[in-house]
């Protein structure tokens, strides 16, 4: 009989335990109506939760698990987050250059005229190879008259020669191009130079 008591009172005393520290689950279905349970159902793992106390308190939420939408829009801000990041990075590192660079405004000009100086000189040489070529195409173009003017058919060297001229001319015509577009770049990149230089020492003097 004794030995009974006790092991009624142990079976209680078990029981009320396991009920204090016991957990309840609270969601919401597609109704809208509110489940609570000792167990989460499979069928609603996928929904968000509330896990309470036996005192009806809320101790913790478990978020729902992403979509697949939600999920590939998450990974396209942290791709974009990064990009932010190494821009940041890059800005900041041309910044410390450019102040370790430079003392002065003036010494930023003087290297950019040295680099307009260098492309100038190119395009001078480009333009006196230009002058040569045409002036070889007028030579040529009086050497096919004379030949026309005597009855001769034009011989195969002077069509091959007004041939070769014609393409260096053009290939030179190509350089003066893209000559004139470094120097706009060389302009550009170092008026973006100056403004910045002016932005981080002199604020109200840059072009806003």
């Amino acid at each position: 009989m004794y030995s009974t008591r006790i092991l009624i009172i142990v079976v209680l005393a078990t029981t009320f335990l396991s009920t204090a520290h016991a957990q309840f689950y609270r969601w919401v279905d597609d109704d809208g109506t509110i489940h609570y349970s000792d167990s989460l159902p499979p069928s609603k793992s996928q929904r968000q939760q509330d896990v309470m106390n036996p005192q009806g308190r809320v101790v913790e939420t478990i978020a729902a698990p992403k979509t697949k939408n939600e999920l590939e829009e998450a990974q396209k801000l942290a791709v974009l987050e990064e990009q932010r990041r190494k821009d940041k990075e890059q800005a900041d590192h041309r910044d410390r250059v450019l102040l370790a660079m430079y003392l002065t405004v003036e010494d930023i000009e003087y290297v950019r005229d040295e680099r307009l100086g260098t492309v100038d000189a190119a395009i001078e040489l480009t333009k006196l190879r230009k002058k040569k070529f045409l002036t070889k195409l007028q030579d040529l173009d009086i050497s096919e008259q004379k030949f026309k003017d005597s009855g001769t058919n034009t011989p195969p060297w002077l069509t091959k020669s007004r041939k070769h001229y014609k393409e260096q001319l053009a290939n030179v015509n190509d350089i003066l191009s893209i000559k004139e577009k470094e120097k706009l770049a060389i302009k550009k990149r170092f008026a973006s130079e100056i403004n910045r230089y002016l932005e981080l020492k002199q604020p109200e003097l840059a072009v806003q």
